[in-house]
């Protein structure tokens, strides 16, 4: 699943430079911030999240082999892809704003769980795979910084093991825990 070149608007790269600013300073003064997800039950395992205030919404389900309806993603992997989803934030932010061009960028994750008591996941793992005409150095630090800032990234080491492969264009660049 490539798509074209990623591309990020004059508009756009002006206010990550302002974003980039603001996280800046809340380094410097420990800022902190709360986000509010909204869940509600449909009929069997059907159920709808929404952001306190915001316009988005999106549904969880199993698929119909799993007793769902298949008419959303299943929790697991909506938290699996949350890890990707929040570091390509970050990629965004300091490729645009550092001009590091990006003709490609996908991550695969990977989720070792326990279906036995106590439920969870034991280890996570993902695969970057960095299309870029970039210099080695930049891409390692830009994958390096996009996953020391991501939340999902952070968060998760503390409960499980979680490790990081990048390829750029092709060839095993780095590896990240």
């Amino acid at each position: 699943m490539v798509g074209k070149e990623i591309r990020f608007s004059e508009d756009f790269i002006k206010r990550m430079e302002r974003r980039m600013e603001f996280f800046k300073q809340a380094d410097e003064k420990g800022i902190k911030q709360w986000i509010e997800v909204e869940v509600v039950k449909h009929d069997n395992l059907l159920s709808e999240a929404s952001t306190r205030g915001g316009d988005i919404t999106w549904f969880s389900d199993e698929p119909a082999s799993q007793g769902g309806s298949g008419k959303g993603v299943s929790p697991l992997a909506y938290f699996l892809s949350s890890i990707g989803l929040c570091q390509f934030v970050h990629y965004a932010e300091h490729a645009s704003t550092r001009k590091i061009p990006l003709k490609s960028l996908r991550m695969v994750v990977r989720g070792k769980f326990s279906i036995a008591h106590p439920r969870s996941f034991e280890e996570i793992s993902y695969e970057v795979f960095i299309e870029s005409d970039a210099d080695k150095d930049t891409v390692s630090w830009l994958a390096q910084r996009a996953a020391d800032d991501c939340y999902v990234t952070n968060t998760l080491k503390k409960a499980c093991s979680v490790r990081g492969v990048i390829i750029h264009n092709g060839e095993k660049l780095l590896e990240l825990a």
